[in-house]
This record gives C-alpha cells, structure tokens and sequence, in this order.
C-alpha cells in the first residue's frame, strides 16, 4: 500500500508553480487577511518580535510581516520543497530576520529545534490540510512554542452549510475579480476564475479536511488558550485563535 501524501500533493512541482503563478484568483479578500492577521497583533511594530509561520508556502505571509515589522524574525516551516524553491528568493532580502525549516506539519516531529520561544504563531490557508485529530494535537504543540501572552492565529478555510455554496461561490468570484482589477489593473472573466478555482481542486493527490469553525476554536480552548474567538469572517474564510495566558 502507498503511503498516505501528507502534504496533499503541495509537493508536486507543477502544481505549486500554478498556485503560485494564480494565487490571487483563488482566494477572495486575500490582502484583507493577510492585513487583518497583523492588525491583530497587540505589538507596536517596532518590537523585534519573533514569529512562527506555520504552513508559510511560497512565502507572502512571512513576507506581509516583515514589511510591517521590520525588526522582527519569522521562522518559516512548511513540508514541500516545491514552495521552498518559491519562497527562498522571494525572502532573501530579508536576510537573517528569516529561518527556513522543511518540516511536514503531519509529524510532531516538525517542531525539533526550532529557535523559539515565540511572540507569535500564525498559519494561512494551510492546516485545513491536516487531518482534524492532527490539527487538535497541534494546538497543543503551537501553545508549547509560545512564550506567556503569545498569540495563534490561523487564516483558513472553515466548512459551511453547503446550502450556502450556491450563493456564495458567484460572490466570491467576484469580489476576486474585482480585487485583481483594482491591484492589477487586470481584467479577468468570472470563467477565468472558475476555471482556475476547478484546477486547483481537482489535481492528482488533492485533498483536504476542512473543519467547521466551532470545534477548532474548542480545539483552542483545550491546548490552553483564552480569549479564543473568531475575530474575521467571510463566507467560508476565517480568522481565528487566541491567546497563551501570560506569566503569573
């Protein structure tokens, strides 16, 4: 028997080069995630704040922080080698405020030696990867890794009445179209998006385990984290997490 792809083919070449030739025709308010993800750090921008990217890919995560906080370092980990070869030259003007771990979230193992504590844990459009009893066991891994007061938040895909789907798969459509428009001055058809969003779902080794919000923000709450909340929200895209109760 094959062994299970732990990385739901993120390890194929080919397809990484077309997400990330595409990224910005799949994922609707994209710029406003990435944004609200900083937005919800409690630190003045200026604090060399040490942060962990969890999932980190070809690297925008990583990279949206270290524009917003210029004294920090981001330890990026992900399992495919196909988003190192993206993310390296796209980071290595930051020098040194970035480590690269290959590291497969599927493993505990994935955590051995990583330069922590940190401030802070984030993941984007990532975990919903994982099985669900892996994403619960991480909760409890990530908490470990952060320093008292520290923060995890995850940006990712939440599952949702699939009455829903009908109504608002068109709308994300075009709040990507028009996202692209006005950063790009680009236009694409709706067929365009559609097109690209089936390509992305069906290649081989594909899949996914995408969880509905309730029980993850429980997940939260068991490894030990307060004020877990859902702190952004559209349609089936979510942010949400908490906080590392901080030193007595």
């Amino acid at each position: 028997m094959a062994e299970p792809d732990t990385l739901c083919g993120w390890g194929d070449q080919d397809k990484v080069d077309y997400f990330v030739q595409r990224s910005a025709l799949l994922i609707p308010k994209r710029f406003e995630q990435l944004h609200t993800l900083l937005d919800l750090f409690p630190w003045s921008v200026d604090e060399p704040i040490r942060v962990l990217d969890l999932g980190a890919g070809y690297g925008a995560v990583t990279e949206t922080i270290l524009s917003c906080y210029p004294h920090a370092t981001v330890t990026w980990v992900d399992g495919s080698t196909a988003m190192r070869g993206h993310a390296e030259p796209r980071l290595s003007k930051y020098g040194a405020h970035v480590e690269l771990f290959l590291r497969d979230l599927a493993e505990p193992t994935w955590q051995a030696d990583l330069p922590g504590p940190f401030h802070a844990a984030v993941s984007a459009i990532a975990l919903h990867h994982l099985t669900d009893e892996r994403k619960r066991t991480l909760c409890a891994e990530v908490f470990d890794l952060l320093q008292p007061g520290g923060l995890f938040l995850n940006n990712d895909v939440v599952a949702g009445d699939p009455a829903l789907r009908d109504q608002f798969t068109p709308l994300a459509d075009r709040v990507i179209q028009q996202q692209v428009q006005e950063q790009t001055g680009e236009r694409h058809s709706l067929e365009e998006i559609r097109q690209v969003r089936t390509a992305m779902q069906r290649p081989k080794g594909h899949s996914s385990h995408i969880a509905p919000l309730e029980p993850q923000l429980n997940w939260w709450r068991e490894a030990g984290f307060t004020i877990v909340d859902c702190y952004w929200k559209f349609l089936n895209f979510a942010i949400f997490g908490g906080f590392k109760p901080p030193a007595d």
